[in-house]
């Protein structure tokens, strides 16, 4: 069933005005009538049911205590790489439950934080993920910081991933977590010595070299399997 994101928040029997995109997608891409039951989502995180009303809004018919949201936070500092497969891994990442996504302009990243038109095709690519995996929160996307932001997205448990560390004693998911994925090419030791000094400890994934965004995904898949 499909859903979507409504920006006021909702009460059985209201009447909505559906924002364009939604109704360009219900009417044009699904080619949806006024019997087609679909999922909204208010900003308190509830879910409801709703049908088309006209060409404009929809009636909101039920609700849905349905939490779809992990029982920890996760933060995904995602050093910057190659557009395709960032956005791939970004939209990824929000499938899988991340709460926040900083885009982190590390020494050895080859693309870098020019403009805003790259942080509002994130969004939109994050929103569009939430709403295909059924998220209760449209996960926050930050603006690109640079090393010396990084104390302000730390939580419980922070972590770095380096590929020279070899202590396989793995990660606590007792609380929120923060976790840093660097470039490609890695971190700088300069830039990983200063990010450690801060409190990241660093973690090992494992003997091979992985791309960034399979570093990502699998840290992510990792983390989420033990904070359902």
């Amino acid at each position: 069933m499909q859903q979507f994101f409504v920006d006021e928040v909702l009460n059985i029997g209201n009447h909505v005005k559906l924002e364009d995109d939604i109704l360009y997608h219900l009417q044009k891409v699904l080619r949806k009538d006024s019997d087609y039951t679909f999922r909204l989502c208010d900003p308190t995180g509830r879910i409801f049911f709703a049908h088309l009303f006209d060409k404009q809004s929809c009636v909101v018919d039920d609700s849905s205590d349905e939490n779809n949201e992990l029982a920890n936070q996760i933060t995904c500092i995602l050093s910057l790489f190659k557009n395709d497969r960032y956005e791939f891994c970004v939209q990824k990442l929000v499938e899988l439950g991340v709460s926040r996504i900083v885009p982190y302009e590390a020494y050895r990243s080859v693309v870098k934080a020019k403009d805003d038109k790259k942080l509002m095709r994130l969004k939109k690519i994050v929103k569009e993920a939430a709403c295909q995996s059924h998220r209760n929160r449209i996960p926050e996307v930050t603006n690109a910081a640079g090393i010396d932001d990084l104390k302000r997205f730390m939580s419980d448990r922070n972590y770095i991933c380096y590929e020279n560390y070899r202590d396989d004693s793995g990660i606590d998911t007792a609380g929120n977590i923060t976790y840093i994925i660097g470039p490609e090419g890695g971190f700088d030791p300069g830039e990983y010595e200063k990010i450690v000094s801060f409190g990241f400890a660093p973690i090992s994934l494992g003997k091979r070299i992985l791309r960034a965004e399979t570093a990502a995904i699998y840290l992510t898949s990792v983390i989420v399997s033990r904070c359902q």
